[in-house]
């Protein structure tokens, strides 16, 4: 039997992965035929997957039935790539409040994640950590305010904090005023419990805050920008703050 030439080896043994994910036992003889190759480089992937730490167990009996150990991951799931972002954010939320209960297996999930990105993202993902800031509780006049505001969520913002991206947003005010704005989303500052998109306005040429909570919609734009230092975006903040 021929070998396949097309795809590298970290293609092929995904596809290994996802076959023994979707069956609940199959032989190599099958294996073999559904991949394109040999029996033998089977049991070379198969090697191969067992020393980066998949859990492959061996049936007894004819063909060389093989399966995940039953217990492990969390067997068939998969994730959107705005379902993945939200989980990276998460993540590096748990990681800036310091969580005692959260921080043990976080690192792990993260390259995990990280990895299904592939790496024309990794230099973003890899900076949420620096990008996600914590600062004292709100006072009580603005934590009491918070249920004024819209609460909705904004995927198309997480996308674009993540992706280092322009995005244009309707905002509005703690009077009531809303306004229309071309941000770049530098970063995300949690004043627990309110959170604050800190940002570069683009057409007023001033760094700018934005509480989360008072973002009407959300629209994402072409335009990348570099990530700036956080000493003025956090500054701006709380000169704010402390007169509230």
């Amino acid at each position: 039997m021929g070998e396949r030439t097309a795809g590298s080896l970290l293609g092929r043994l995904d596809e290994l992965k996802g076959l023994l994910k979707d069956r609940d036992f199959v032989t190599v003889r099958d294996l073999a035929i559904e991949l394109g190759v040999s029996r033998r480089t089977v049991h070379r992937y198969l090697a191969i997957l067992r020393e980066s730490g998949l859990p492959i167990e061996s049936g007894r009996g004819r063909g060389g039935g093989l399966q995940l150990h039953p217990r492990w991951g969390l067997g068939r799931v998969h994730f959107s790539a705005a379902e993945a972002i939200d989980l990276l954010l998460s993540i590096a939320i748990a990681e800036r409040m310091n969580s005692p209960v959260l921080l043990r297996q976080l690192a792990g999930i993260q390259r995990k994640i990280v990895a299904s990105f592939g790496e024309a993202h990794g230099a973003q993902i890899r900076s949420l950590r620096k990008r996600i800031l914590l600062g004292p509780p709100a006072s009580g006049r603005v934590a009491g305010s918070l249920g004024e505001g819209p609460h909705r969520a904004h995927p198309a913002l997480a996308e674009a904090f993540l992706n280092a991206r322009c995005a244009a947003i309707e905002y509005v005010d703690r009077n009531g005023v809303t306004t229309s704005r071309q941000v770049e989303p530098h970063y995300l500052y949690l004043s627990p419990p309110v959170w604050y998109l800190l940002a570069w306005d683009r057409l007023r040429g001033a760094v700018r805050h934005f509480r989360v909570d008072r973002i009407k919609s959300v629209t994402p734009q072409g335009m990348s920008f570099r990530l700036a230092d956080s000493r003025p975006f956090v500054e701006e903040l709380q000169l704010e703050l402390t007169s509230l």
